[in-house]
């Protein structure tokens, strides 16, 4: 791999590998996407043709037996996530799995154990943490501007349209694990456990179930980390779009509106300190394109190199949340 692209298989047709992360990858200097594994051939021809992929496949399998992908993006519904990135270790090939990796830890722990053991890579899909804007919200609280950090506010919420709900998508079926916490919520907690540097302690949660879906269909909680630091994290299908953090200390607060999906403007980090605003900007980026680059120098480098999340925390963290709102009761970790 030193002086060629990474090869990039993508596991199934889903849409945010034809609409985010193909695209990115196209835009990237060191990978590239060779083929495209479906369980319909035909759908898999017509994904290939559609955006040029060069190789087609009949079967998950048949992708992960192909000599020329080097790692795997799996993009399945969170239910399969396990067993897909247990089968591409085995057949020897890194790994970039859609967030969140597991809704609890011990199927999070089988992961990464598989792709130790066969000696490749895994990296959960936190696209966001690689976009410059976090890497200036990090410089920021670094020159002490707000003082030091003890309170995020993180939110991710949409309406999802009834079409969806009624159509039954992946993201509302309870048998594929879905919920809103599996699907934007989690980037809430993500955020608070990347912006502290740490993981929390204890965790407290409500949720707002659907009876006709089964699943959660707005979630909220409270996570609290080392040295009394507080997050408070929400996201749901139920509310208007949000996707912001707020990172407060006591001389000041960093607000980023667009913190998951900033699109192809430059990055706007707020900053409130002394009853005045300002805002300093960040250079605009694919952070998809950002990401894939990242997972090619971290083989290189024969680990994950930082931003980058192995996913076993986060269902740590995703399993207390869902403990504590089915209890009622808050959950140590």
């Amino acid at each position: 791999m030193a002086e060629t692209k990474l090869r990039w298989g993508i596991l199934s047709t889903a849409r945010i590998g034809r609409q985010r992360f193909i695209p990115g990858v196209r835009n990237s200097q060191q990978s590239e996407v060779v083929a495209v594994g479906s369980r319909d051939i035909a759908a898999a021809r017509q994904f290939a043709a559609d955006l040029d992929i060069p190789k087609s496949h009949g079967s998950y399998e048949e992708l992960l037996a192909d000599p020329d992908v080097d790692a795997v993006y799996i993009s399945l519904p969170n239910l399969l996530h396990r067993e897909w990135t247990i089968r591409a270790a085995d057949a020897g090939k890194h790994v970039m799995c859609e967030k969140p990796h597991a809704r609890r830890r011990r199927d999070a722990e089988e992961m990464a154990v598989a792709c130790r053991a066969a000696g490749v890579l895994l990296m959960e899909a936190f696209m966001y943490r690689h976009h410059p804007q976090h890497t200036r919200v990090f410089e920021l609280v670094g020159e002490g501007v707000i003082g030091n950090p003890v309170m995020i506010r993180a939110s991710f919420s949409y309406a999802m349209g009834a079409d969806r709900r009624e159509g039954r998508d992946v993201r509302v079926q309870p048998e594929l694990e879905g919920g809103s916490l599996m699907d934007v919520g989690c980037y809430a907690v993500n955020a608070a456990r990347y912006l502290f540097g740490a993981e929390p302690l204890e965790v407290a949660a409500q949720q707002r179930v659907d009876p006709a879906l089964g699943v959660d269909t707005l979630f909220a909680g409270t996570l609290r980390f080392p040295g009394d630091r507080l997050a408070q994290i929400d996201g749901g299908f139920d509310a208007a779009g949000t996707q912001r953090y707020e990172l407060a200390g006591a001389k000041g607060l960093i607000h980023v509106e667009r913190a998951y999906l900033p699109g192809e403007t430059p990055g706007q980090v707020h900053v409130i300190t002394g009853g005045e605003r300002r805002v300093v900007e960040s250079a605009a980026a694919d952070q998809y394109a950002l990401e894939a680059d990242h997972m090619a120098r971290s083989i290189r480098a024969g680990r994950l190199l930082e931003p980058a999340e192995d996913g076993v925390q986060q269902a740590a963290v995703i399993e207390a949340l869902y403990e504590s709102a089915a209890t009622g009761r808050a959950v140590r970790l």
